[in-house]
């Protein structure tokens, strides 16, 4: 959008994060990086464009599969459905999403579970200088309760709002990934 609004500001910015994006290589950011380069030429993106809401995407593929085991991404709306939106004794006749009705209209998606998250407490361990703190953060990952543990620490070391961020980030990233994985672009 701003590129398209205020293209010479905003260019010099752009080419930036592409670069910066290209060099931290997290998740989904190659993806991110071929796409606001795409802007930059004036160029369409490549595969199908939807309109998916990446932060519920993400929360769906990591939220926990023995509650659900999957999903579905409207990709007219972009509005992510949890399997059970699909069974209308649980949520209503009227209230169902008929995934089989219109087919193409959906992308289903199997929920991977925490693994994602345990990685990203990893690597956010690992970026800390301070070795003692780096042990502490590691340490907070090992076994049950894991994720308890590390979600304190941070919170007592003061790092709640730079993990939120570095998760958040790197959530959407993986749901960008998967989508670019089936050939759709986010628009």
């Amino acid at each position: 959008m701003a590129l398209k609004q205020r293209r010479e500001q905003t260019e010099p910015v752009a080419v930036s994060v592409i670069n910066r994006l290209t060099w931290r290589a997290g998740p989904g950011d190659a993806v991110l990086a071929e796409d606001l380069l795409a802007c930059l030429r004036g160029e369409p993106f490549s595969g199908k464009v939807a309109p998916v809401d990446l932060e519920m995407l993400g929360s769906e593929l990591e939220g926990d599969p023995n509650m659900s085991t999957c999903g579905y991404v409207d990709l007219r709306t972009g509005q992510v459905y949890d399997a059970g939106s699909t069974d209308s004794m649980l949520v209503g006749e009227d209230a169902a999403v008929d995934v089989e009705a219109e087919p193409d209209r959906w992308l289903r998606f199997d929920k991977a579970g925490s693994r994602g998250g345990w990685h990203d407490m990893a690597a956010f361990a690992e970026r800390h200088h301070d070795a003692a703190l780096r042990q502490r953060l590691k340490r907070a990952i090992e076994g049950k309760g894991a994720f308890g543990r590390f979600r304190d620490l941070v919170h007592q070391e003061g790092l709640a709002d730079r993990w939120y961020v570095f998760s958040a980030d790197r959530q959407l990233g993986r749901a960008r990934e998967f989508l670019a994985d089936k050939g759709i672009r986010v628009s």
